[in-house]
């Protein structure tokens, strides 16, 4: 899956907050409200291709994590469990480790390490694996693009990245994991990323979730597709589109018919362009009349 390459930056982005007009899919107009903006941390340089980086399509990073409480920003999934970081000596426990471990707290050094550690995976997977645990946020970042550049499915790798993707207290981190744990060929992965999609607070996590699930071509991820067609935030909703287009899933076209409706031009842009691909219709991007001419109510 993917290509290496730069990361898109870490956005301190504007997020949109509306009550739920029910329907039979997407959000509707509503007043935006801004977040605050952020500095930006530093950045993974290795990724694997996360699908668009630029573009409507980009999921953009939230602000730090200190920018709302942690049960907030928490997986509900992980309330109660307690996930132990590793300090430094835990995670490099040999000199060739300690030299990795220095890489990967570096944006641009962090692609030279992964050179070097992809001639020779087997070896350094139980580190990678230590590493997804690092009190360190930028090493637990780079572990876990690296693990799923690496498409390792043993079950250690498995049961690493599920822990991350659920019990990471960092949501930046949870997202990373989303975005590559696809990478790795296992049915667990998708049952884990519906489940972020559906349960994780986080919205870059959803968007990247639905993103991945899209990629998957397993066809149980349609219904919280569909279901995230009415997710508060945009760009959940525009990847939800995106992966039902992929799917081709005709069950999705009357929560699509409503997003001609929904309050992001992006969103409603990518419904209209989904509809006709998967009915094979040529009707503009009018809710009034793709409802008539599919027999849809209100």
């Amino acid at each position: 899956m993917g290509r290496l390459g730069k990361t898109a930056p870490w956005w301190a982005w504007a997020f949109l907050l509306a009550a739920l007009i029910p329907s039979w899919g997407c959000r509707r107009g509503a007043r935006p409200a801004t977040a605050p903006a952020a500095a930006e941390p530093a950045t993974p340089v290795v990724t694997a291709d996360p699908g668009p980086t630029n573009g409507p399509d980009a999921a953009p990073m939230a602000p730090p994590e200190e920018a709302a409480s942690p049960r907030s920003r928490t997986h509900p999934d992980a309330l109660g469990k307690d996930y132990g970081l590793l300090a430094m000596g835990e995670v490099a426990t040999t000199g060739p480790e300690e030299e990795f471990f220095r890489q990967m707290t570096n944006a641009k050094s962090a692609e030279q390490a992964f050179k070097v550690i992809r001639k020779d995976a087997a070896r350094w997977l139980p580190f990678l694996h230590r590493a997804l645990r690092s009190s360190n946020r930028e090493v637990r970042i780079q572990a876990a693009v690296m693990l799923g550049l690496l498409k390792d499915r043993s079950p250690e790798t498995i049961a690493a990245m599920r822990d991350a993707l659920i019990l990471d207290r960092d949501p930046d981190v949870r997202a990373m994991v989303a975005r590559s744990f696809l990478a790795i060929p296992a049915q667990r992965a998708v049952d884990l990323l519906i489940r972020s999609l559906e349960a994780d607070p986080y919205e870059a996590t959803r968007a990247n979730a639905a993103w991945a699930l899209g990629e998957s071509g397993d066809r149980r991820a349609v219904p919280v597709l569909i279901r995230a067609l009415q997710d508060e935030d945009t760009f959940v909703r525009l990847r939800a589109v995106s992966a039902l287009m992929k799917f081709r899933a005709r069950e999705a076209v009357p929560g699509l018919v409503a997003c001609l409706s929904d309050r992001s031009p992006m969103v409603r842009e990518r419904a209209h362009m989904a509809l006709k691909q998967i009915t094979g219709k040529g009707l503009p991007a009018d809710e009034a009349a793709w409802r008539k001419a599919l027999g849809l109510g209100r």
